[in-house]
């Protein structure tokens, strides 16, 4: 294996140069004796549990980009969505400002008929003391009604509306497009990760499937059963370097129940997707990154549990009151994870909890939508529930 880098201020993961795989030569000679065998098995399962752990880094590193990226999407959204309803409100203030324009110009030239002297709509739209002057001269004019007064008012007022609306529409395009460029960093940035986890995980993807040939050779069973049971020898070590919950004071001594027919038809869904790959941004029908398959499975039951993003999802149900402790688990409760289980960093990842034990997740590129024993490692301790 080559040494691999990611994107720069990203945690660097670096491999030896060159992993020491058995050939299938060695296989057949370890055959020979049983001591050897035993040996030779043991060599294989370990560097199997080491590309596991690899891949598995590099999937959150993926995971972590991901996450900033998705942040970055919403920050944009929600600027844009700002930029046009400022922009809009600028056009209905220029529009307003016009009418009440031409109002006061025909009423300048009425005056300016009358004898009015010189009176311009120039000058009653010019500075802020000249038309403070103006109005205050016209105000003591005997032919000048209240109503003319408030008229001419009104126009100095919804012209200064509609320059502050534009001014704040203009600043507001400013920022829009400066996290344009922060979500398309962050979106290279991520992509980058995501392409680096795939490629090695395509490497040893390839060395695995000749390893458990070779176990499968050793142990007279098959690749598809050793597969299997590498899986659960990796599962057991992950679980045996964090073996407890996460533990925190308790958020929500009452939580209420969750509502069963959504959550069932949540996890249905989810479940649905088994097998589909993770891609960064997915929000299927054929592809999912994790927020992504939260998101939907309780969308299309018709509850919402924040936007397409783990961080923003877990803000979501803590600004609702629906955190609740881990101990407190039930299906259909959305686990969140980040560096260490914090409960203030950002989130790498989301799941949702199907009972048993067990979780659904889209879990990082290069491997499918899949089940999966809940992870205690970066485990927040605290769980959404969406319907509670």
């Amino acid at each position: 294996m080559t040494a691999l880098g990611l994107v720069a201020g990203s945690p660097t993961l670096a491999f030896a140069a060159k992993t020491d795989y058995p050939s299938w030569q060695d296989v057949q000679a370890a055959k020979a004796n049983q001591a050897a065998k035993q040996a030779e098995i043991t060599k294989i399962q370990g560097i199997l549990n080491g590309l596991e752990a690899q891949a598995a880094a590099l999937g959150k590193v993926a995971l972590e980009k991901g996450e900033l990226y998705n942040q970055a999407r919403d920050a944009l959204d929600a600027a844009t969505k700002k930029t046009d309803r400022l922009k809009s409100q600028a056009d209905a203030a220029q529009a307003k400002a016009d009418k009440s324009a031409r109002r006061a110009s025909a009423l300048i030239a009425q005056l300016a008929q009358t004898g009015g002297g010189n009176i311009t709509l120039g000058v009653l739209f010019g500075s802020a003391s000249q038309a403070d002057q103006l109005l205050a001269n016209l105000g003591t004019a005997s032919r000048l009604s209240e109503t003319s007064v408030q008229l001419l008012k009104k126009a100095q007022f919804d012209k200064n509306t509609a320059s502050s609306l534009v001014a704040s529409a203009k600043v507001a395009e400013k920022q829009r497009v400066a996290l344009a460029g922060d979500a398309q960093t962050a979106l290279d940035a991520a992509q980058k990760a995501s392409d680096a986890a795939q490629s090695q995980l395509a490497q040893q993807q390839a060395a695995q499937s000749t390893m458990y040939a070779q176990l499968a050779s050793l142990k007279n069973t098959t690749a598809s059963i050793e597969q299997q049971y590498e899986a659960g020898v990796a599962w057991e070590a992950a679980q045996n370097a964090k073996s407890t919950p996460p533990s925190a004071p308790v958020i929500n001594p009452n939580p209420s129940a969750p509502v069963a027919g959504a959550v069932a038809g949540a996890i249905a869904f989810a479940k649905a997707q088994l097998g589909k790959p993770y891609v960064l941004g997915g929000a299927g029908p054929s592809t999912w990154d994790c927020s992504g398959l939260t998101l939907v499975s309780y969308q299309v039951v018709g509850v919402y549990i924040g936007t397409h993003s783990a961080t923003n999802q877990y803000n979501y149900m803590a600004s609702h009151g629906r955190l609740v402790n881990i101990n407190q688990l039930q299906a259909g409760d959305l686990l969140y994870y980040s560096d260490g289980g914090s409960t203030t960093a950002s989130k790498y990842h989301t799941t949702i909890y199907i009972g048993g034990g067990q979780m659904i997740e889209a879990p990082y590129p290069g491997v499918t939508v899949r089940i999966k024993p809940v992870r205690y490692g970066d485990l927040v301790p605290y769980a959404g529930r969406p319907t509670g």
